[in-house]
């Protein structure tokens, strides 16, 4: 019998996933579909900051938010500030949110999710020129909709019907 912990599985769950969300980020978006794109790395690390709190806490949230401002060319820190801002506010809420079926929680981290984008269209408005127009908050509604998905699938996985019915 092997005596080691499962901390192995669960980090190399926590890396592919969030890698697969970075790679996500690469692909070629344009027009509205780059309009309507879902930050695939925000929705992955407040995925992780409420399953495992203790594994993924601000520093990932910081460093990825890092590692997005490099990739959209944006103001180095813009999407770091929100991202540590959005884990605060899931791990605020962590136990209610883990009381909520799949809709219930994605009907919470809405307004999670347009506090990150607010404050990344903040501190671009204030670092550069101001948008011209709302569109930067059209990514809240198309991550909330994969924050359902992911919620409902991981729910589907252990067994569990959406609802809360086993």
């Amino acid at each position: 019998m092997n005596a080691t912990p499962q901390t192995v599985g669960g980090w190399r769950r926590i890396l592919g996933s969030l890698a697969l969300a970075v790679l996500l980020e690469q692909l070629p978006w344009s027009g509205w579909a780059l309009a309507l794109r879902p930050d695939f790395v925000l929705v992955g690390v407040l995925f992780w900051a409420l399953h495992q709190p203790a594994r993924i806490g601000f520093g990932t949230a910081f460093f990825l938010g890092l590692l997005a401002d490099f990739q959209d060319g944006a103001v180095f820190g813009q999407h770091a500030i929100a991202y540590a801002i959005d884990v605060y506010l899931v791990l605020f809420l962590r136990l209610r949110l883990l009381q909520f079926d799949p809709f219930r929680q994605a009907a919470q981290l809405f307004p999670i999710l347009l506090t990150g984008q607010l404050a990344v269209l903040l501190v671009g408005w204030l670092a550069v020129n101001p948008p011209t127009g709302l569109v930067i908050l059209l990514p809240v509604l198309s991550s909330t909709l994969l924050w359902y998905l992911i919620a409902g699938f991981v729910r589907l996985w252990h067994g569990k019907g959406l609802r809360g019915q086993a």
